[in-house]
């Protein structure tokens, strides 16, 4: 397969989006795509695509404001981009690689959620709407909304046939604590999978891109939709799991904590932590 140049200016453009006026231009491109079984509201906007896999971004960032183009530094010899005010790589840069798979040809079903930042208030309401996948055929979820450059998570997804093929790709085994995918998979008994897409340092001012490791990742992600008919239909596995009650799971501190109990998986957060992942007491 031949792979077109990467143009930065459009992650800086989506970047410098709000919520609202990046979910319109979401709809106008997936129509432009061919997209025809689009639905959309304040939640998510889901499509039905040709390929049986479920690619998902979230279109909220952790930043109030959205960040000015003119702030954007870039790298060329690094190929690092950043915004000392700020980017939205999380999830932007997720976004940003699903329409440069979109510009390959591929057609795969599409999840864009919103609110993920407060909680994964939007796979929430997804779910709420639809007690199962609304796509008629998918092998499993994709979501590209991890940091670092070749980082696979699965949460509490389990199949370790599932974990083999999407290893063999180029990705590396990692654990994460949330994203949808860990509210989407459970829910709709399908496995999943969440991918890095070159950020580092997300949720601060410090959050930078690597160009490289995004393209790394496009190539990976193209791989497997490529090769979509050798892939089988792995079975959804779960566990229940219990972790330290002595410290918090993200930040290791032992004062003020609270236990969650989240989708199988029984754990302790941290105020702060808790408030970050699931809004506020």
């Amino acid at each position: 397969m031949k792979f077109h140049r990467i143009k930065v200016k459009q992650i800086k453009k989506l970047c410098c989006m709000d919520n609202n006026s990046l979910q319109k231009y979401l709809i106008q491109t997936l129509s432009s795509f061919g997209y025809k079984n689009i639905i959309s509201n304040d939640f998510y906007t889901i499509a039905e695509g040709k390929i049986p896999i479920c690619l998902i971004a979230h279109i909220d960032t952790v930043f109030i404001h959205p960040p000015h183009i003119e702030n954007f530094l870039f790298d060329s010899q690094k190929q690092i981009l950043w915004n000392p005010k700020g980017s939205g790589f999380d999830d932007r840069a997720g976004i940003w690689a699903i329409l440069e798979l979109l510009k390959y040809g591929f057609r795969p079903h599409i999840i864009f959620t919103n609110y993920e930042e407060q909680g994964g208030i939007g796979s929430h309401q997804l779910i709420a709407d639809f007690n199962k996948i609304p796509f008629e055929n998918c092998k499993a979820l994709i979501q590209l909304d991890r940091a670092n450059e070749k980082d696979m998570v699965f949460y509490n997804c389990i199949n370790q046939d599932f974990e083999k093929y999407i290893g063999k790709y180029g990705f590396n085994y990692a654990e994460g604590t949330f994203t949808d995918i860990s509210i989407l998979v459970p829910a709709w008994k399908i496995v999943g999978v969440n991918v890095s897409v070159g950020y580092v340092n997300e949720h601060s001012i410090l959050e930078m891109l690597h160009i490289n490791w995004f393209i790394d990742t496009i190539h990976k992600i193209s791989a497997i939709l490529y090769d979509i008919d050798k892939m089988p239909y792995f079975e959804y596995k779960t566990y229940t799991k219990i972790i330290d009650f002595k410290h918090c799971l993200i930040c290791g501190n032992s004062n003020n904590l609270i236990n969650v109990i989240d989708e199988g998986i029984n754990f302790c957060l941290c105020e702060t932590c808790y408030n970050q992942c699931y809004g506020h007491l």
